[in-house]
């Protein structure tokens, strides 16, 4: 989500990694699971990228599994080469590597607004958009050094046990009326997106968000500081924290959420007034791969592979708006941002939070230290 190292740095969608997990990727993993290859098609010939290895760091979990099924291998399989894999793309190990002038890793999906941050950093390489289509990209999130991956919203969650789909909080503003809806709350560690959502709770209009205005969102956290009981770091804390009953409400990933309730967990997600933020694609400054790194992300962002991709992660946006056309009905309405639930939910303004990102998260650490 850090600079936004907090978010991811054990979130999502961090999907729940650990340093375990780390090693495995890049080791173990590199030559089994966490390697996408095409031995059969290197010795056929006539692959572009035949015999070579593109390393591609992503953010574990559900998501990088989906990412691998549908993109990784594929991508494989069609270029004859293979894919290792590693996790946990935060600012901290990109800076690290271009610093030491060390880029092992040629591709990275790494939060936007790092990316817009970053490439004013030079951390990054241009990419080739001779070789990448810009058509259909969500256009807030494309830069010459970045495009979106994938669009993930922060909705409304409770506990199945506690509420039921005919009652529950539809909105921010129900989600803090705990008369209506008693019990803990909890949200998200990190500001971005965590404040979009208290200033709708407090009536600002969901056109109406952008520049946030801090003092009154911090206002507001004062009034319900007793009902939030956890500030969660991670996706897997999350889904735990309301799958118990500890929170009997949240503000999650439905990613999460879709991949627990298949799991028999006792929560559930409303798409209504969903923030959706974004990572992007992007590749390491002193990167040995370059032109297969354009090669791969062109494939990953492209409408079929992006549909492919939705379809097995439903909860997040697409970010090829061309895939909606290459997928069914129902697939569409399985998606927790779709063009019809769009209209109820807002993309956060990444460059927004470029410009405040860091002064409003030490405000907010350090609001959470006070008693």
């Amino acid at each position: 989500m850090k600079e936004k190292t907090v978010r991811k740095n054990g979130s999502r969608i961090a999907a729940g990694f650990t340093a375990a997990a780390m090693i495995c990727s890049m080791t173990a993993c590199a030559g089994s699971s966490g390697s996408s290859s095409a031995a059969a098609a290197n010795t056929t010939g006539g692959k572009k990228w035949s015999g070579k290895t593109l390393t591609v760091c992503s953010w574990g979990g559900a998501i990088q599994a989906a990412q691998k099924k549908t993109i990784f291998d594929t991508f494989a399989q069609k270029y004859g080469c293979t894919i290792k894999e590693d996790t946990d793309p935060t600012p901290a190990k990109v800076k690290a590597a271009v610093q030491a002038n060390k880029m092992e890793v040629d591709v990275w999906d790494v939060d936007t607004d790092f990316a817009f941050r970053g490439e004013k950093q030079g951390l990054f390489e241009k990419l080739d958009y001779n070789v990448i289509k810009k058509d259909g990209l969500i256009k807030n999130f494309v830069t010459d050094y970045s495009v979106p991956s994938e669009c993930p919203p922060i909705c409304i969650s409770w506990n199945t046990t506690k509420f039921s789909q005919a009652n529950h909080p539809k909105t921010w503003k129900e989600f803090f009326d705990t008369s209506k809806f008693p019990g803990n709350r909890t949200l998200y560690s990190n500001p971005m997106s965590m404040l979009e959502a208290v200033l709708m709770a407090d009536g600002v209009p969901m056109d109406k968000l952008y520049p946030l205005d801090v003092d009154r969102a911090f206002k507001f956290l004062d009034k319900h500081k007793k009902d939030i009981s956890t500030f969660w770091d991670s996706g897997s804390q999350s889904v735990q924290l309301l799958n118990s009953g500890d929170d009997a409400l949240g503000e999650l990933w439905p990613g999460r959420v879709i991949a627990a309730k298949a799991e028999g967990q006792s929560i559930d997600f409303d798409p209504n007034e969903a923030i959706i933020a974004a990572d992007s694609w992007v590749i390491g400054k002193g990167s040995k791969n370059v032109e297969m790194a354009n090669d791969f992300i062109a494939y990953a962002t492209s409408a079929q592979i992006v549909a492919n991709y939705s379809v097995e992660y439903p909860g997040n946006a697409p970010a090829n708006e061309n895939a909606y056309k290459l997928m069914t009905k129902e697939q569409i309405d399985k998606l927790a941002s779709s063009p019809e639930k769009i209209k109820n939910q807002v993309y956060y303004n990444v460059q927004w939070w470029v410009d405040n990102y860091d002064k409003v998260y030490q405000r907010f650490q350090e609001w959470k230290l006070q008693s």
